[in-house]
C-alpha cells in the first residue's frame, strides 16, 4: 500500500513525514474497529480493485463510494449469458445497497450525467442519477454527489445537478452537491 505514496504519485514521500504508519489490509465485508469505531469495506464496481467504506461511530454512518460505476450486463438479452450474467449483477448490486442501507450520510461518485455516460461506460464511474437512485434504493439520509467530471465549470456543475435533482424529486433524501471546504455534521 505504500506505493500511494511514493513521490510519482503523492509529493510529500513516506520517508519524509513525521509519523509512523502501518498499513492494514482489509477484506470486503470484514469489520475494522479503531476505538469506538467500526469500518465495513465493500467491494463495487470499477476497472481496478475499488472498495467503498461504511463507517459507523456513536450510533451515526455515512459510507463513501469512492470511484463506482453501477453494474450493468455486458451481454445483449437474446444472448445465452444474459440471464446467469444479470443474476450476478442482482446479486452484487444488492449487496451494495445493504452495505450502505439507512445510512445518514451517502457521498457517492457521480462524475456524468445521463447523457455523458453512454460514452464514459466501463470507466469505473457513476451518474448523479445513478447516485440517486442508489441512496433512494438504500434508504440514506443524505447523498453527497462528488467526483465531479474535472473538464466542468462551477456553472456547468450547478446546472447538471439542479437538472438531476429534478428528475429525482424526493421529499425523503437531502441530495446536495458536495464542495470543497464542506463539513459534514450528523
Amino acid at each position: 500500500m505504500n506505493i500511494q505514496m511514493q513521490y510519482s504519485y503523492f509529493p510529500v514521500r513516506e520517508a519524509e513525514m513525521k509519523s509512523r504508519i502501518h498499513y492494514l489490509t482489509v477484506m470486503p465485508h470484514e469489520v475494522v474497529k479503531i476505538g469506538s469505531t467500526s469500518i465495513t469495506p465493500t467491494l463495487l464496481n470499477h476497472p481496478v480493485v475499488n472498495l467503498g467504506y461504511h463507517i459507523e461511530c456513536k450510533g451515526k454512518s455515512i459510507f463513501f463510494t469512492g470511484d463506482h460505476e453501477p453494474h450493468y450486463n455486458i451481454y445483449d438479452p437474446q444472448d445465452d449469458g444474459y440471464a446467469e450474467y444479470q443474476a450476478l449483477i442482482d446479486e452484487q448490486s444488492l449487496a451494495i445497497v445493504q452495505a450502505i442501507k439507512g445510512v445518514d450520510v451517502l457521498i457517492a461518485d457521480s462524475s456524468y450525467t445521463i447523457g455523458e455516460y453512454p460514452s464514459k461506460k466501463g470507466w469505473g464511474h457513476g451518474t448523479f442519477d445513478s447516485c440517486i437512485e442508489l441512496a433512494k434504493a438504500a434508504g440514506a439520509k443524505i447523498l453527497y454527489c462528488t467526483h465531479h467530471e474535472p473538464t466542468r465549470s462551477d456553472d456547468d456543475l450547478e446546472l447538471v445537478f439542479a437538472e438531476a435533482v429534478a428528475r429525482h424529486a424526493c421529499k425523503d433524501l437531502d441530495i446536495r452537491l458536495a464542495r470543497e471546504g464542506d463539513e459534514i455534521e450528523i
